[in-house]
């Protein structure tokens, strides 16, 4: 009982309580319904519930919580404009921002990196006991929980006055050759797609 009032009192000296209830609550919740969700639903159910769960998890990280608790924000650039996919967004941008609280950091950085870890385990396990479809909906946590961890620690690791080639220096996403040539193929296709209609 003395660990869940000092784990109270560390929320409560949090500059954002709500948040981090929201964000730690967020995190734990698909990891609470993947292990118990079986004794009182079935797999359908709690494959969707879990997968709506994670969703709602990577979207509060990612856009909320993130920006509020450290300060840091990224997103994937789809336009393809940039030589980064990447696109961050930090209080190192900006001087004399306000302070980051070392409660939200700390606790926002542990529950970034230890729940893909957990994701992993489960995965581990699934893997050991043949349970393949349940390997499917751990799959799903590990990605998405595994995206906002690398997504964050390149937008910490980020300096907004290097050069582009440094950004993602402890890890580069593969690149697929011809995958450039996408746009011109879809052309092509749709150019003999209008000629036979």
């Amino acid at each position: 009982m003395e660990q869940i009032n000092n784990f109270y009192s560390t929320i409560l000296k949090s500059s954002h309580p709500f948040l981090l209830s929201i964000h730690l609550g967020g995190k734990a919740v698909p990891l609470i319904f993947y292990v118990l969700g079986s004794l009182f639903m079935g797999f359908t159910a709690q494959f969707i519930s879990v997968v709506l769960l994670l969703a709602f998890d990577f979207y509060i990280t990612k856009n909320i919580s993130g920006r509020k608790l450290v300060q840091l924000r990224w997103w994937y650039d789809t336009t393809g404009k940039q030589s980064s996919s990447f696109t961050f967004e930090s209080y190192k941008q900006f001087s004399p921002g306000p302070s980051i609280n070392p409660i939200d950091s700390k606790l926002f950085w542990w529950s970034i990196y230890l729940t893909p870890i957990v994701w992993i385990v489960f995965g581990i396990m699934c893997i050991l006991r043949l349970k393949l479809f349940y390997f499917l909906l751990v799959s799903v946590g590990i990605c998405l929980t595994g995206i906002n961890a690398y997504g964050f620690r390149s937008c910490d690791k980020w300096e907004p006055n290097a050069n582009e080639d440094s950004n993602n220096s402890w890890f580069q996403l593969p690149t697929i050759p011809g995958l450039d040539n996408l746009n011109a193929l879809s052309q092509v296709q749709s150019f003999f797609q209008s000629r036979s209609g």
